[in-house]
C-alpha cells in the first residue's frame, strides 16, 4: 500500500488562504440586522451568511455553501428553520425546488449594494 501525501503548490496555498480569509462586507444596516438578531436559533448566523454570499458572488439569488454554514455553526436542520424564520420576518425571499438547495435573496436589494431600481417592476417569489 502506498502512502499518499499532498504536495503544496502555489494554488493550494492560495486556496487555503482564501478559505481562511473570509470577511463580511458592509454596510449592513442595523434596521435589518437587529430583526434577524431577535429571531430564534441560528437566524442571525444564516442572515450573515446570506449577506456574505450576496456580496461575494454579486448575484441577487444565492445558495448557502455547507462549508460557510459550518464555519458559522449552522447545521442543515438549523439552516432550514432559520430560513423559515427570516422569510417569515420579511428579511429574505426563498425559492425551493425538490432535490436542489434553497436559493435565497435579501428582500431589500439596497443591503447588498444592488440598486432598488434593479428590482422595480419585478415580482418577488416565495
Amino acid at each position: 500500500m502506498l502512502d499518499e501525501s499532498e504536495i503544496e503548490t502555489d494554488w493550494s496555498r492560495a486556496k487555503r488562504a482564501r478559505v481562511q480569509g473570509r470577511f463580511l462586507k458592509g454596510p449592513i444596516p442595523f434596521t435589518r440586522l437587529c430583526p434577524a438578531a431577535k429571531l430564534p436559533g441560528r437566524a442571525l448566523n444564516v442572515f450573515v451568511a446570506i449577506c456574505h454570499q450576496t456580496d461575494l458572488t454579486q448575484k441577487e439569488w444565492v445558495t448557502l455553501p455547507k462549508g460557510l454554514l459550518c464555519d458559522l455553526g449552522v447545521s442543515r436542520d438549523a439552516k432550514s428553520r432559520a430560513l423559515a424564520h427570516l422569510h417569515g420576518a420579511g428579511l429574505i425571499e426563498v425559492r425551493n425546488a425538490r432535490g436542489k438547495p434553497s436559493r435565497v435573496r435579501l428582500s431589500d436589494a439596497r443591503i447588498s449594494g444592488f440598486p432598488v431600481e434593479s428590482l422595480a417592476g419585478t415580482r418577488l417569489e416565495s
